[in-house]
């Protein structure tokens, strides 16, 4: 589904890492993909397909859904925890004033539900995921793919 973009995915990263921060957590880059996948999905299946947060495809990696832009902008911190100084340059107050509070709302709802589970624990979630298991078809469990994951499984999965 092509959509004008809600928010790009490095921005809703960025709200992600001002949540842990206020709340004293860390996140890796493994951890921030796939929050940003179950914001996806989640609001995804929130508009019954109608909608999607973002309109960049997400890649069905080894290691679960990643959105290869976001990729390309965490990988320099590897498996270690983003640096919230580093890489967020944006305030809280100015995702507020920028982005309709109902998506601002939509996304802490998101964090506060997957912020608590480990990087590892929402990758064994993502890889139970449909849209995952269906790009996934016919690769060996750590070849490199970058098929998309499709919105079709995501709302088969969950709406039917």
């Amino acid at each position: 589904m092509k959509t004008k973009d809600l928010i790009k995915p490095n921005i809703i990263a960025k709200y992600f890492l001002i949540r842990a921060e206020r709340d004293g957590d860390l996140i890796t880059p493994l951890k921030m993909q796939k929050l940003v996948y179950f914001a996806y999905t989640t609001f995804l299946l929130y508009t019954k397909g109608k909608k999607g947060l973002f309109s960049e495809p997400i890649e069905a990696w080894p290691v679960g859904p990643v959105v290869p832009s976001l990729y390309r902008e965490l990988k320099k911190y590897g498996s270690m925890p983003i640096k919230v100084q580093n890489y967020v340059d944006i305030t809280e107050e100015y995702l507020l004033q920028k982005y309709p509070k109902r998506i601002m709302s939509f996304l802490s709802g998101v964090y506060e539900a997957c912020g608590r589970y480990s990087a590892f624990e929402l990758v064994a979630l993502t890889h139970q995921e449909r849209g995952w298991i269906e790009a996934r078809k016919g690769l060996s469990p750590n070849e490199p793919s970058k098929n998309p994951i499709l919105d079709k499984y995501i709302l088969a999965q969950h709406l039917n």
